[in-house]
C-alpha cells in the first residue's frame, strides 16, 4: 500500500468515527412521550412514580385507550387507593368517558388531568375556566421563555419559586369556585350554596364503613352515582399568584387539575429544583396509593367511535370476530381463478417419419419394386455420409473397409449389403417382393447393429 493509498484509507476511517460521533440533533417539539428522553418528552416524571409510591403497581394505558372502558376491576380497590394520571395537550372526552371518570373518583379513587385545554364537560360542571398563555405548541419566542422564570409556588412555602426558561407554564383558572388563597382546605364551594348536600353513596360508607362498598358495571346507572356534588377542596399551586392546580372532592376521591403540562416534561424537571415542585404535587396524593394508571394521552378528542363500545361486549365482539373471519375465508377461496378446464393436447407427432412412411407404403402399393429399393439405396448412403462422415461416390474395397472401421460392424455383412446396393443401381437382378424384403431388413439389421455398438 502506497503513501497516497494509507492517507486515503485514514480519512476515511476518520470521517466514520466523527459520524458516528456526531451527536443526534435534539427534538424541541411536544410529544408528552414517557418513552423518550427529548426535552418535551415526561421520562423523568414517568419513573419519579417508581420512588414516590414505592409500593404502588404502575400500569401504562395507551393513547388510544377511551375512558369509557372503565370497568370494576379499575375501579375497585380494596388494598388501597387507586390513581390515574393523564397527561398532554388538549383533554376531550365524550359524555360516556366523563361519567366513567367521575364514577371512578366517586368511588374512592384519586384522578390527575395535566391538560393545556380541558373539555368544556370539565370547565362546566366546576364552573372554571382556562386563563393565561396556551401556546405551548407555538413557535418558540425569548418572551415566552424569560416570563417562565419563577412562575410556580406551591401552596403553603411563601419561599420557593420554580419556573424554567422554555415553552408557557403560567396558564392559571379562574371562576367563582376558585380558590385564590394559599392556604389548604379552604372549602370554597361551588356552584354557591349553603352547604353541600352529602351524596347517597357517602352516607352509605358513613353507615356501613368504607370498605363495605364495591362498585359494580350495574351500579353505574344508580341514583347514587348521578349526584355531581362536589367541593372545591384545595389549591395546590399557583401561577403568579394566580391558581393553576386545583384538588376537587367528589364522593370519596379527588380530581386535580392541572393547566400547565409541560411541568411534567424532561426539561422543566432538569433545571434548577423543580423536581422539588413535581414531588409536592405528589405529597398532595393520599399516601396508601397502590395501583397508578399513567397515560401520556398527547391530545385525547372527546369524538369516540361506537366500535369501542361494540367491542366491549362479549356477543357483539365475537360475532364482529366471526364476521372478520367468514371475510378472510371468502377472499381467500375467491384469490383462486376460475377457467374452463383446459383440454389434453396431444405431443406432436414427428411429421417427418409420417412422411417417409406414407411415401414408402406409396411406392410398394403401386408395385414399383425397384423405384423403391432405389430410394432405400439413396436413404442409406444419406445415413451413411452424415454419421459416419465418408464419401459414397465410389463404393470400392477402401469405402467398405472404412465403414466396416466407422460402424464396427463384420465386414461380410458390409459387402454384403454394398453388393446389393450395386444390384438396385445397375438394375443386374430382378427386384421382385421377397428381394425388396431382404434389402429392407438387410438395412434395417445395419442400423439396429451400429446403434446396439455405439450403446455397448
Amino acid at each position: 500500500m502506497n503513501r497516497t493509498s494509507r492517507l486515503c484509507t485514514l480519512l476515511l476511517l476518520l470521517s466514520v468515527v466523527l459520524s458516528a460521533c456526531k451527536k443526534k440533533p435534539v427534538d424541541w417539539s411536544i410529544h408528552m412521550n414517557k418513552g423518550d428522553k427529548n426535552p418535551y418528552d415526561t421520562y423523568l416524571a414517568h419513573n419519579s412514580l417508581k420512588y414516590f409510591f414505592p409500593s404502588a403497581d404502575i400500569k401504562d394505558l395507551s393513547r388510544s385507550y377511551r375512558f369509557s372502558s372503565i370497568d370494576g376491576g379499575t375501579i375497585n380497590n380494596s388494598g388501597g387507593t387507586t390513581l390515574m394520571v393523564l397527561t398532554g395537550l388538549n383533554f376531550g372526552v365524550s359524555e360516556k368517558e366523563w361519567q366513567k371518570l367521575k364514577m371512578f373518583v366517586r368511588s374512592g379513587n384519586e384522578l390527575v388531568i395535566f391538560a393545556s385545554a380541558f373539555d368544556s364537560k370539565i370547565t362546566d360542571a366546576f364552573h372554571i375556566e382556562r386563563a393565561g398563555a396556551d401556546e405551548e405548541m407555538e413557535a418558540p419566542d425569548a418572551q415566552y421563555f424569560e416570563s417562565n422564570k419563577d412562575v410556580l409556588q406551591l401552596a403553603g412555602d411563601h419561599v420557593r419559586r420554580f419556573g424554567y426558561v422554555g415553552r408557557p407554564i403560567n396558564g392559571y383558572f379562574a371562576g367563582r369556585g376558585v380558590n385564590y388563597t394559599l392556604s389548604h382546605l379552604q372549602h370554597k364551594v361551588a356552584p354557591a350554596a349553603d352547604t353541600v348536600q352529602q351524596s347517597a353513596i357517602d352516607t352509605a360508607i358513613a353507615i356501613a364503613g368504607p370498605d363495605s362498598i364495591t362498585v359494580t358495571e350495574e351500579d353505574y346507572d344508580a341514583d347514587t352515582y348521578a349526584d355531581d356534588s362536589y367541593l372545591m377542596s384545595d389549591t395546590l399551586s399557583l401561577a403568579n399568584g394566580r391558581p393553576d392546580c386545583l384538588r376537587i372532592a367528589m364522593g370519596r376521591g379527588h380530581i386535580t387539575l392541572h393547566v400547565a403540562p409541560l411541568v411534567t416534561s424532561n426539561y422543566f424537571l432538569l433545571q434548577g429544583r423543580n423536581i422539588d415542585y413535581l414531588a409536592g404535587l405528589w405529597s398532595a396524593l393520599p399516601a396508601d396509593i397502590n395501583k397508578i394508571y399513567w397515560d401520556d394521552y398527547y391530545i385525547h378528542s372527546s369524538q369516540e367511535s361506537d366500535s369501542n363500545a361494540l367491542w366491549k361486549y362479549a356477543p357483539t365482539r365475537y360475532g364482529l370476530l366471526l364476521a372478520i373471519l367468514v371475510a378472510i375465508t371468502y377472499v381467500l377461496f375467491q384469490m383462486k381463478r376460475r377457467q374452463r378446464i383446459v383440454p389434453v393436447i396431444p405431443p406432436l407427432r414427428n411429421d417427418s417419419v409420417s412422411f417417409v412412411e406414407t411415401v414408402g407404403r406409396l411406392y410398394y402399393n403401386k408395385g414399383n419394386n425397384a423405384n423403391l429399393a432405389e430410394k432405400m439405396a439413396q436413404q442409406f448412403l444419406e445415413w451413411v455420409r452424415i454419421n459416419c462422415y465418408l464419401g459414397t461416390n465410389r463404393l470400392n474395397e477402401e469405402f467398405i473397409q472404412q465403414l466396416t472401421v466407422k460402424t464396427g460392424q463384420p465386414q461380410a455383412n458390409v459387402e454384403a449389403l454394398v453388393q446389393m446396393i450395386h444390384e438396385v443401381r445397375l438394375g443386374g437382378v430382378e427386384i421382385d417382393d421377397a428381394y425388396l424384403y431382404q434389402f429392407y431388413t438387410t438395412i434395417q439389421e445395419f442400423y439396429k447393429n451400429h446403434h446396439t455398438q455405439w450403446k455397448a
